[in-house]
């Protein structure tokens, strides 16, 4: 054999095994670290990604040898024995009881493929049909936005204006473009002037809203294209949708409880 594919061999054999290496129990000052302890952090790391072999044994060989040093320096100090520790400890494991009860309810009450849907749609038709670009100028006082709504009707340049006078420094450079929008994404005075608008109308009257006042222009508008696939949204509406029906199951026994 070729002694360069021999080498190569050879090296593509110690990467497989250090790809698949073992994970070993090991003794930290004579306390033993199991394999199983081991195991636990390493799958929740290839789970999150992290990519699976030698160096993620030696990760996290170092995190458990580290924490195993640190809790035997804390039981040699006894700081367990102080109130406050004893109390945090307390508070952690009800906490952790909590969590897992939410874990196990939500596993026992799953969300049907119809409620996810229904829950897509309504957040869908939330959204609307229709999608704005609007532009804006933001201005400290009303005057100063009825002086700029004069001059752009005499034919001076609204992105120019934006550019020079708008407080949203997020996109005066843009000259005031706030792209593709719906209604429900701005507080209602603001939605309603734009949406009420023809494209390339400039609204005739300043708009106030907790940042000042605002001069609107639409540009354009189209059908609703910029809202996700149900496909793409099922995870994360699942998990929202697990999370409230857990909250309410907890306040509904919070309500039964007997309080005297």
């Amino acid at each position: 054999m070729n002694k360069k594919v021999l080498v190569l061999s050879l090296a593509a054999l110690v990467a497989a095994g250090s790809a698949n290496a073992e994970l070993k129990a090991f003794k930290v000052n004579g306390e033993t670290v199991s394999v199983a302890e081991q195991k636990v952090i390493y799958d929740r790391a290839v789970a999150q990604g992290q990519p699976a072999g030698a160096e993620l044994e030696r990760q996290v060989k170092n995190l458990l040898v580290q924490q195993t040093v640190l809790l035997q320096e804390a039981k040699k100090a006894k700081v367990g024995d102080k109130k406050e520790v004893k109390e945090a400890i307390a508070q952690a494991r009800d906490q952790i009881l909590i969590n897992a009860l939410a874990q196990d309810w939500a596993q026992k009450n799953p969300v049907s493929d119809a409620d996810l849907k229904k829950a897509y749609d309504q957040e869908k038709a939330a959204y609307g049909d229709t999608e704005y670009q609007v532009r804006h100028i933001l201005v400290k006082t009303e005057d100063q936005a009825k002086n700029l709504i004069s001059r752009i009707n005499k034919g001076a340049d609204f992105a120019k204006l934006a550019s020079e006078f708008s407080e949203d420094t997020g996109n005066k450079a843009q000259g005031g473009l706030l792209g593709w929008v719906v209604p429900r994404s701005f507080v209602p005075a603001f939605a309603a002037a734009f949406s009420s608008l023809k494209a390339g109308e400039v609204a005739q009257a300043p708009i106030r809203t907790q940042y000042g006042f605002h001069v609107v222009k639409l540009e354009s508008k189209r059908p609703a294209e910029l809202f996700p696939s149900f496909e793409s949204q099922q995870s994360v509406l699942r998990n929202a949708l697990a999370n409230r029906r857990v909250q309410q199951h907890f306040q509904e026994i919070v309500k039964k409880a007997n309080v005297q």
